[in-house]
Order: C-alpha cells, then structure tokens, then sequence
C-alpha cells in the first residue's frame, strides 16, 4: 500500500469512527466582571471600552437603562448590567467602564460593567457546546457557560446575547 492509499484509507476510518480531525475555529471573547462573576461578550460586538461619561438619566426608562450619552455626535443608551442581571447596584468608581457594543437590532448601546479584564481565544466547539447547555426562559441573556483554568483554579465564564439586551425597550 503506498502512503497516500494509506493516508486516504486512516482518514475513511477516522471518518467512520465520528474522530474527523478538522482546523479549530476560534472566536475571540472580551471578558469582564460585575458582582465577582467573569462574562463575556463577543469581540465583533464590542466596539470600544470607555473609562467614563456623563450619563443623563430618561424618565420612565427601563429599571436596566441608566441613560443616555453623547458618544462623537452619537446618543448612546447606556445600560446597567447589574440591574439588568438582578443584581446589587454599585456607584460607578475608578475599575468600572461602559463597553460600547453593537446589538443585534444594529444599534449601539453601552454597558455599564465593574470592570473589563482581557481578551481571550475560545475554541468554536467550545462556545456551541456551551450554547447548547443553557435553555431555560430565565437564561434569555446567556449564551452559556464556558470553563476556565487560571493560574490553578476553576472559574466559569457566562458568555452574554445582546439579543436580551437589544429587548429592553420591548419590555
């Protein structure tokens, strides 16, 4: 048998054995914190980090939405992420930031977050297994639940839908 009957034949096999080995597709994943959880929204979505702005408050507004502000000539609704994952609100203080991300609906809004931490690479299987554990109407928001090890210890990392957040003002 030469060696490309051989390659063709191992890679049948691999084939019928469901072990097809293909390229790994990563995605890229800007992760952040709010009440000590790790979440993270997709690098695509996320158009810039911003340090702070004046937020001025909209009367009768979704409890999420802490207001608007003038990004370059662009209002821009700014939400809470604490309130908007039911938790503690926090004053904004020298860690937070307002990621400015595009939603699904095509407009853009910022997210107020305690912090922003870093970029990080996840396999694609990964983040479509995690997808596929969540489910329950409560989770609207999340994507899923992603493992990850750090200097020797476990932590897991919400992945975030801007779907849920472009449906505030549905609501």
């Amino acid at each position: 048998m030469s060696q490309s009957e051989y390659l063709i034949n191992s890679q049948d096999s691999l084939d019928d054995m469901g072990l097809e080995q293909g390229p790994a597709v990563i995605s890229r994943w800007v992760t952040f914190t709010v009440a000590e959880e790790r979440y993270a929204l997709n690098v695509l979505d996320v158009q810039e980090v911003l340090r702070a702005a004046e937020i001025t408050p909209i009367p009768g507004a979704h409890p999420a939405v802490r207001g608007i502000i003038n990004l370059r000539g662009n209002v821009v609704t700014i939400l809470d992420a604490r309130v908007f994952f039911s938790l503690p609100e926090k004053p904004f203080d020298d860690d937070s930031r307002i990621m400015v991300a595009e939603l699904r609906s095509g407009e853009v809004a910022g997210i107020v977050v305690d912090s922003v931490a870093e970029v990080i690479a996840l396999d694609e299987a990964v983040v479509n297994a995690a997808k596929r554990s969540g489910g329950d109407e409560g989770s609207a928001h999340i994507l899923g639940v992603v493992p990850q090890t750090e200097k020797g210890s476990d932590k897991l990392i919400i992945l975030v839908d801007l779907k849920g957040l472009s449906e505030l003002g549905e609501k």
